[in-house]
C-alpha cells in the first residue's frame, strides 16, 4: 500500500511549463481563492500532453482550515454552477481555463499541503475532483476527529479514494446538473499515513474504523 507519487512512476511525466493559455492567471486565482502557494503542472502518459496536477500549500492546520471553511473564508463556493464542473472556486477557474483552449483540461490529482497534514485527491470521472470537492471537504470536517490512530498520533497524509479491486468502473453518466449527493467512492474508503507505519492504513467512512483487505490506490 506504500504510495507510489507521480514523481516516482515511470510512466507518466511530469511538465512544470504546460502550454496553456491562461494558466498564469489560472493559477494567481487559485492562490487567492485558497489563500495558498500554488503549483501547477501537467501530467502525460507515452509524451502526450494531459491533465494538471495541483498542489497548493495552504498556511493554516487542518483544524484551522476547517474552521475558515465552515465560516465561508476559505474555498466557499459559488452560486454559479459552471457547465456541470462545480459550485466552487477550483470548478470555476478550470472552467475559465477551459474557455481560452481547445484542448481538454481535467485535474487528475489535487494536493492541500497543510502544516500538519497532505490532503491527496485522485481523478476517478471526468472533472471528479471539481464536482466532488465539497463533498470531500465536508466529508473530512465530520470524520477528522476520527482519523486520529491515538490521541498520540495523526496521519500526515490523508489519500482519497482507495478503491476495491472488484470495481471495474467509476464513470457516472455525464449530466449538465450536478449530483446531489457525493460519488460513494469518494466516501467509502481513504489511505492514511501515519509516522509509526510503513504502508497505508485503510480508514472505513461508513464504519467510522480502520480496516484492512484488497484495496489499492489510484497511481494513474
Amino acid at each position: 500500500m506504500q504510495r507510489e507519487g507521480f514523481n516516482k512512476n515511470l510512466s507518466i511525466r511530469l511538465d512544470d511549463n504546460p502550454p496553456l493559455l491562461g494558466l498564469d492567471d489560472f493559477k494567481r486565482n487559485l492562490e487567492k481563492d485558497y489563500y495558498s502557494q500554488a503549483l501547477v503542472r501537467s501530467c502525460s502518459q507515452n509524451g502526450d500532453r494531459g491533465n494538471l496536477v495541483i498542489e497548493m500549500q495552504c498556511p493554516f492546520a487542518l483544524n484551522e482550515l476547517l474552521f475558515h471553511l465552515q465560516r465561508g473564508n476559505w474555498g466557499s463556493g459559488n452560486t454559479e454552477i459552471y457547465s456541470g464542473y462545480g459550485g466552487n472556486p477550483l470548478a470555476k477557474r478550470v472552467w475559465q481555463l477551459q474557455q481560452l483552449n481547445e484542448s481538454l483540461i481535467e485535474v487528475e490529482e489535487l494536493a492541500l499541503q497543510l502544516k500538519d497534514v497532505n490532503l491527496v485527491i485522485k481523478k476517478i470521472y471526468n472533472h471528479s475532483i471539481e464536482i466532488e470537492l465539497d463533498y470531500i471537504l465536508a466529508a473530512l470536517a465530520e470524520h477528522h476527529t476520527s482519523l486520529s490512530k491515538s490521541r498520540s498520533e495523526s496521519p500526515y497524509e490523508i489519500y482519497i479514494p482507495v478503491i476495491e479491486e472488484q470495481i471495474i468502473s467509476v464513470q457516472p453518466k455525464f449530466s449538465e446538473t450536478l449530483p446531489k449527493k457525493a460519488n460513494p467512492i469518494y466516501l467509502r474508503y481513504w489511505g492514511l499515513y501515519f509516522d509509526s507505519e510503513e504502508d497505508a492504513v485503510i480508514y472505513d467512512l461508513r464504519r467510522r474504523s480502520f480496516i484492512s483487505g484488497d484495496l489499492y490506490m489510484l497511481n494513474h
